[in-house]
């Protein structure tokens, strides 16, 4: 009798030794295929280079949409469709919002590239370390998304308030829901955490203009004017790529510990 309940003791001790070695193998599979911290750098280089177009020119009385005297002229919101893919992820007014009608087709290539990049880098991770992830969810979804939100220039009449339109930064959405897919193939919870974050500022940065919130903790004092727009980007911006440096800082401390 007590023989066999050492034989079921160490059976016992046996399987949960495999489960646990079986539950540690899962997470250096994941390590080693882990390229969300360069999704972060790329998408936050992405937006924070998008501030090239988030300055507009100075105006007079010669501009688009303005009239008047040299020295006193008015200006109006107008309608600007230029670029090549419409204004679906820039303002419907550039002129008055300084969002250059460019922006979207910054956009659309930017955030192409964007996945596109990824999706190599995970390949080349794949191949250097042998581990094969998924991962054409995240580049059917995230240019599935890509190519709604280009759609949806002509959608502004629909039930969202006025101020999501205005400050062009619904690209910031789809980088979001981008990652989001890739949280959810990484199945990591820091990950999923981090990206949550990020639509909260994407959320902040349609709504309100940042640079009232950077003036009030006394940084940068000259955002305003055309320049006001800036900090909706460069918040959002640098926290993508502060989080993808850290994530790949914790991933080396883990593979070095492996």
């Amino acid at each position: 009798m007590y023989d066999k309940l050492v034989r079921i003791t160490n059976q016992i001790e046996d399987s949960t030794a495999i489960l646990v070695y079986a539950d540690s193998l899962r997470r250096r599979t994941r390590l080693a295929r882990d390229g969300s911290w360069f999704a972060l750098v790329v998408f936050g280089v992405v937006v924070l280079v998008a501030m090239i177009f988030y300055h507009a020119p100075e105006l007079s009385a010669n501009s688009t949409g303005c009239h008047g005297s040299a020295n006193s002229f008015t200006c109006t919101s107008v309608w600007l469709v230029h670029g090549l893919f419409g204004s679906g992820l820039g303002s419907s007014s550039p002129l008055v919002d300084n969002v250059s009608p460019w922006a979207t087709t910054y956009w659309v290539i930017a955030i192409f590239v964007g996945i596109c990049s990824v999706v190599a880098f995970y390949w080349l991770r794949s191949r250097s370390s042998g581990v094969v992830g998924r991962i054409w969810p995240f580049a059917c979804l995230a240019t599935t998304a890509l190519a709604l939100a280009v759609a949806s220039r002509g959608w502004v009449t629909i039930d969202i308030p006025g101020d999501f339109w205005q400050r062009g930064m619904q690209a910031l959405f789809v980088i979001a829901i981008a990652l989001a897919i890739l949280a959810a193939l990484e199945r990591r919870l820091s990950f999923s955490i981090f990206v949550a974050g990020f639509f909260a500022l994407a959320l902040l940065s349609s709504l309100y203009n940042v640079s009232n919130l950077f003036q009030d903790l006394g940084i940068g004092s000259n955002w305003n004017g055309s320049y006001q727009g800036l900090p909706n980007l460069i918040l959002p911006g640098l926290y993508l790529l502060v989080g993808g440096v850290a994530f790949w800082a914790v991933g080396r401390r883990s593979d070095r510990r492996r």
